[in-house]
């Protein structure tokens, strides 16, 4: 009985003698993430912003501070042209625009439509056909006012009676027309005519693309153009309104 008593008295012991549970602690973290966790109720009411969800913004559309568009450029037609010239003769212009391209420049030789003295056209507004409009050139000329038919243009089929370059005479002959019953009338017509000059780049963008600006360019440069050729000059002009003879 005793070594019964002896042997689960031993089995007990046992049983009652497990190993102690392992306890994991999670590691101290140091600095600005490990911060204090404060109840709601102990925070200040103007420091609780509620967290919302911000967008995505795919990577090829960035903010407009962080994009970098191209240098902005002025307007096509705000641009400014430098022209040299004229030139009576094609090898003369020809001459300078190479001088001007052996110094980086773009240079072209143009020609140029230039305007000249206004004149005044005194007509009768054109007929329904040219078959109405000899009819009535006969009738002026048998009445003895000097005319003729306008073959083509914005007046085909109308009756010339002349172009001055006085309004003064233009408005005396319409009025002497319309007093022997011709419905006459006149208009403005400005005069234009070709001449040669050198045609620079625009200002501001001779730079940009690795060349020379005309105002970079040495005074020694000009004055010794001007010796070569002393009737030219240099005047500027918005580049869209340069128009040359072959664009008609």
């Amino acid at each position: 009985m005793l070594l019964v008593l002896a042997n689960v008295g031993l089995l007990a012991w046992f049983l009652s003698s497990g190993k102690p549970s392992v306890a994991r602690v999670a590691p101290v973290v140091e600095g600005e993430a490990a911060a204090s966790i404060s109840l709601v109720s102990e925070v200040d009411p103007e420091e609780l912003v509620p967290a919302q969800a911000q967008p995505q913004v795919p990577a090829n559309q960035k903010s407009g501070a962080e994009r970098s568009p191209a240098g902005a450029q002025p307007a096509a037609s705000d641009a400014l042209c430098t022209l040299v010239g004229p030139f009576e003769e094609e090898y003369q212009g020809e001459d300078v625009a190479q001088r001007l391209r052996a110094l980086q420049m773009e240079a072209s030789l143009r020609e140029i439509e230039m305007q000249g003295q206004m004149r005044y056209w005194v007509y009768l507004a054109p007929l329904n056909s040219s078959q109405e409009a000899f009819r009535k050139l006969r009738e002026l000329q048998a009445a003895g006012v000097d005319s003729y038919v306008i073959p083509k243009g914005s007046l085909e089929n109308g009756i010339s009676f002349g172009i001055f370059s006085e309004i003064e005479r233009a408005q005396v002959l319409t009025k002497e027309l319309q007093d022997r019953g011709f419905a006459a009338e006149f208009r403005e017509e400005p005069q234009t005519y070709l001449e040669r000059w050198v045609v620079l780049g625009a200002l501001g963008g001779a730079e940009d693309d690795g060349g020379v600006s005309p105002e970079s360019v040495a005074d020694d440069f000009w004055e010794q153009l001007q010796l070569d050729y002393p009737d030219i000059g240099r005047r500027q002009n918005l580049c869209s309104e340069i128009r040359s003879g072959a664009e008609e």
